[in-house]
């Protein structure tokens, strides 16, 4: 999206749009007295309308609060009259609402989204090509997944090689799988024991803890110059992997901030822009969706019942779903455990439940759904649900 320049416009459309009713309020550029100010319904031919009485006033700006899912009609149908389309993120709009007091109905923010354009247009960019934006994300996140499957090819052997030239020294890197930048740059550099050992200098905790494993080793096993050799090799290609995720990470970001339901997702503890975006790309428009049960289903986080006569056995994992948005969830629910004190909580009951860890965090993700599903449904952000007391008080 681009920032927009409000110099040639001379009525600005804030548009709070709805499931089955829009509000418009219409301003002039200097006149807080609405040019207009209705509901109009989900209808193209009552949307134009109201566009068509709109341009009567002047060169016309229309402002929505989305631009994806109940926004697309609004938006297309303005497209369609040449009028440009301007949208304020849901954060933005949170934080520029907080500023017009406490009340929060309709009308106001069709006035918000209106008023708030033409004084600072910077909270505003011009709605560009959703739809090929979130086709550019399916082709990035594919390529991502690539990515990461051969790092995690070349961790796993990499662990080998070097268990197979100095097993203790495959033990101290074993608990952070190489993960660590020091630890995958000291191995690409220096390849297996031989060459730490006649490359060492003083340097961190870390490398010092290197040395006195090498020193526990002094035989050097059968094949070990051709195996160190592969193990530099290997870890100089994750590195490189590491930075082209990186950089298809940036990419997905940038076109990430074309879809609003980004924004939404972002505030789910654990969800950062990528797997927001990727999350919202795969999910679509969540009308198509009858609850969030379907949605589960549509993911495969949902469980499933076997039946068998009269007998129902006990649940086990769906096969099947949409992969992508699967790891995008699960990965994230991963992530909430170790930030979000409520997912930490809820991952370790189904643990005291008998739960293994990856049934544990798919229980977590089947969760979250539900939570994803209410958010975009009413386009609102995450709120952690309220404690109460045995008397239900909050």
């Amino acid at each position: 999206m681009n920032k927009v320049d409000i110099a040639p416009f001379e009525v600005f459309c804030g548009i709070d749009v709805g499931k089955s009713l829009n509000h418009i309020v219409a301003l002039d550029r200097y006149d807080d007295k609405p040019l207009i100010n209705r509901k109009v319904p989900q209808e193209e031919a009552e949307i134009r309308a109201a566009l068509e009485e709109a341009g009567d006033f002047g060169l016309a700006l229309v402002i929505v609060d989305q631009f994806g899912a109940f926004g697309r009609l609004v938006v297309g149908v303005a497209k369609s009259m040449d009028i440009p389309v301007a949208h304020m993120s849901p954060r933005r709009f949170r934080q520029v609402a907080e500023t017009y007091g406490e009340d929060k109905f309709d009308e106001k923010d069709a006035f918000i989204l209106a008023d708030a354009s033409r004084t600072t247009p910077r909270n505003i960019e011009f709605v560009g090509n959703r739809a090929e934006s979130m086709a550019e994300i399916k082709v990035l996140s594919s390529r991502r997944d690539d990515i990461v499957e051969e790092r995690t090819r070349c961790y796993n052997r990499l662990h080998d090689f070097i268990h197979q030239v100095s097993p203790p020294l495959e033990e101290l890197f074993s608990k952070r799988k190489l993960h660590n930048d020091l630890e995958i740059r000291l191995i690409a550099r220096y390849g297996g024991p031989a060459e730490l050992k006649y490359h060492c200098v003083d340097g961190p905790k870390k490398v010092e803890q290197v040395f006195d494993v090498l020193d526990r080793q002094t035989v050097m096993l059968p094949g070990a110059a051709v195996i160190e050799e592969q193990i530099r090799s290997i870890a100089s290609r994750i590195i490189e992997l590491l930075a082209e995720e990186k950089r298809l990470n940036l990419m997905i970001d940038q076109r990430a901030k074309m879809i609003p339901e980004v924004d939404l997702l972002q505030s789910i503890p654990g969800v950062g822009s990528v797997y927001a975006a990727l999350i919202a790309v795969e999910i679509g428009d969540i009308g198509r969706f009858r609850d969030s049960n379907h949605l589960a289903s549509y993911a495969g986080v949902a469980p499933r019942k076997e039946e068998s006569g009269t007998s129902v056995h006990k649940r086990r994992k769906r096969k099947g779903g949409n992969r992508r948005l699967k790891n995008a969830l699960m990965q994230s629910s991963q992530r909430s455990v170790q930030c979000d004190p409520l997912a930490r909580a809820y991952y370790e009951r189904k643990r005291a439940e008998g739960k293994k860890h990856l049934q544990a965090l798919r229980a977590l993700a089947r969760h979250r759904v539900t939570v994803i599903f209410a958010m975009l449904n009413e386009g609102t952000f995450y709120e952690p649900p309220v404690e109460v007391d045995e008397n239900g008080r909050g």
